[in-house]
């Protein structure tokens, strides 16, 4: 009997590098026999998606789709997405099914009730913990609390999420499988400092991912500092018309659209030091540890991160950069005293620690919990 596995994730699946390493690990381990990945469809891309012989996703076409962004209209598109994932698969025989939030989990029991499925909860962040307003933040933390329960697996991305879900709901095991990309030889490249002309002795530093409301502190830090101090954004978003002004008013502020997921790293090695700075704004955030960090490190870069335990441990292990608070004045301070010399002995450091990252070493964990699904009955 095959074994067919079905991904759900409510994003367009432009950018999902974790998704994308998962499913390639899964079907190169020869333990799933085909997977679907279920996405959102948006304008310019394609519904059907082939990206091998045995992988395939189906970005969902919604009819509610031209309906306002509230939250109401929110729920409605993802009800409506959900329902059309339920038709199509209904009568496949899924053996497994990964949900990668709080908001498919529903969808993911219903498998598991009216398909037989096996459920897995990958969760990506700190669900419940997040940003959100009290009421919804209620709802979620309630809906999760009466569907765990019914999940045979539960993956997070750091220990201190994973020693959260053990505290708040009894649970025994949690697997850790941390979102870091693949361990790849990286050549010397000066892509962005040919771009943006940045001399040899100026610092260029690099924020790449979402460009959301995050990135307006560095903005302000970086249009008020030495104009030696170079900072690139990489990466789309809600700010990125806001970057692009910025770039016209300040010489050291610089704009570039993102890259495809194999070229990331060749850009990012092309910088001198990377900035993951988050605020404190909820338990989620306190506790982050984003793919972006290990591929700065991955890259060769020493870097700048919010002084939170998983982060920050992070630097104290490999002494590859500098923890802060997110404080405009005490990260100024930190950016205008950094040297070519510090840089320098900063990423000697994240060089020999990229030694023991990689995605090879977190695959064997989902490998070894996908075998122990299989043996169950």
């Amino acid at each position: 009997m095959s074994n067919i596995n079905l991904h759900m994730y409510p994003s367009n699946f432009k950018y999902e590098s974790r998704i994308l390493k998962e499913t390639k690990s899964l079907i190169d381990s020869g333990l799933v026999d085909r997977i679907f990945i279920a996405a959102i469809w948006e304008s310019g891309l394609r519904e059907h998606e082939q990206l091998d012989s045995k992988r395939e996703v189906w970005r969902v076409p919604l009819k509610t789709r031209h309906l306002p962004n509230g939250r109401f209209w929110k729920v409605l598109k993802i009800i409506e997405w959900m329902i059309k994932i339920f038709i199509r698969f209904r009568k496949v025989p899924i053996t497994l099914v990964n949900c990668h939030c709080l908001a498919v989990l529903p969808l993911g029991v219903m498998f598991k009730i009216f398909v037989k499925s096996k459920v897995i909860y990958d969760a990506h962040e700190l669900e419940t913990e997040k940003n959100w307003p009290g009421a919804i933040k209620k709802m979620a933390k309630v809906l999760e609390r009466i569907l765990i329960c019914h999940v045979d697996r539960v993956i997070v991305i750091n220990n201190s999420i994973a020693q959260w879900y053990k505290n708040k709901y009894s649970l025994e095991e949690i697997y850790v499988v941390k979102n870091v990309p693949y361990k790849q030889d990286i050549n010397p490249s000066n892509v962005l400092r040919g771009k943006f002309g940045i001399q040899d002795d100026e610092i260029l530093f690099i924020y790449q991912g979402l460009l959301d409301s995050r990135v307006k502190f560095l903005l302000d830090v970086f249009s008020k500092i030495d104009n030696k101090k170079h900072i690139v954004f990489m990466g789309c978003g809600i700010l990125e018309d806001t970057v692009k002004k910025y770039e016209k008013n300040f010489s050291n502020i610089h704009f570039q659209p993102a890259v495809k997921p194999n070229e990331v790293l060749h850009y990012t090695a092309s910088a001198d030091v990377g900035i993951n700075l988050i605020e404190n704004l909820s338990l989620n955030h306190y506790y982050c540890l984003p793919n972006k960090v290990f591929e700065y490190i991955l890259s060769g870069l020493p870097l700048i991160v919010s002084d939170f335990p998983e982060m920050g441990r992070l630097i104290d292990d490999c002494k590859c950069g500098w923890k802060v608070p997110v404080n405009e004045r005490l990260v100024i301070e930190l950016i205008e005293n950094i040297s070519k010399k510090d840089v320098k002995e900063k990423k000697n450091n994240a060089l020999n620690y990229r030694q023991n990252l990689g995605w090879h070493k977190e695959e064997r964990k989902l490998l070894q919990l996908y075998k122990e699904l299989r043996s169950m009955p």
